[in-house]
């Protein structure tokens, strides 16, 4: 019996050292603002900057369009007032453009062809999950670390903005749920593409564009080691008790 108590007290300890080990997680927030504005909420979040635009008329995809232009580009990015024509921005953030008269009530637009946002912040490496919510004015697209996570919406009449998620109405909020997403080890980025539409092909006529996201990444490092120890301590145990117990009938 003393042999199965010290097996009960091991398995024992075992299971709560994983349980600790299992409870510790990394916790990463973000959500946009604009690179002309101060920081709004946690301090893993990075300010959205403007990388390049390619000024390529409707209909593009990931991979063909060209590679936007960064010519006397400026980096800088605007807070933007949703007013009450687009969707309230989620929590943590605000909407963003790249000309701070870009906005619903605004009269300096972008014309059509694709915004390049991005974002960066510093990670812990390993397995993620969390969740992605996202407006955009027309539709935008994201990459994580280069791959894509949110494909563009349907653009459909574009009678305000995308008929189809992400857009920039509640109607039309992408919330993606994020399930083992992998981070690197320190400099990760987060990229928008946003596709500006419109009716127009030239600044000020009535055509708003901007971004908005919060997201959520959560980590519970898998205690893998301590665990196959600790299973492996257990099998030795048993195997010992019942050499034990087979010696003792013979």
């Amino acid at each position: 019996m003393k042999y199965i108590g010290k097996l009960a007290l091991l398995g024992a300890v075992v299971a709560a050292s994983v349980s600790v080990a299992s409870a510790t997680t990394i916790t990463y927030t973000l959500g946009s603002y604009a690179s002309t504005a101060t920081a709004i909420a946690a301090d893993s979040n990075s300010a959205l900057s403007l990388i390049g635009v390619d000024l390529t008329a409707r209909g593009g995809a990931l991979g063909t369009f060209s590679a936007p232009s960064t010519a006397g580009l400026s980096s800088s990015t605007y807070y933007l007032n949703p007013y009450s024509a687009w969707a309230p921005p989620v929590t943590n953030s605000t909407w963003v453009g790249v000309n701070p008269n870009a906005g619903p009530n605004g009269w300096s637009d972008p014309p059509y062809g694709y915004y390049e946002f991005q974002t960066t912040f510093t990670a812990v490496g390993g397995t993620y999950s969390g969740v992605l919510n996202l407006f955009a004015d027309d539709t935008t697209e994201v990459l994580l670390n280069g791959t894509m996570i949110v494909p563009f919406g349907t653009l459909g009449g574009d009678g305000q903005c995308s008929d189809g998620a992400p857009g920039c109405l509640l109607s039309t909020e992408y919330t993606d749920i994020l399930n083992n997403i992998s981070l690197l080890s320190g400099t990760n980025t987060l990229t928008f593409i946003v596709e500006q539409v419109g009716n127009y092909s030239v600044y000020g006529n009535g055509d708003p564009s901007g971004v908005d996201f919060d997201a959520t990444l959560n980590s519970t490092p898998e205690p893998s080691s301590l665990l196959l120890l600790g299973t492996g301590l257990v099998g030795a145990a048993g195997l010992l008790f019942r050499r034990r117990r087979q010696s003792h009938n013979l």
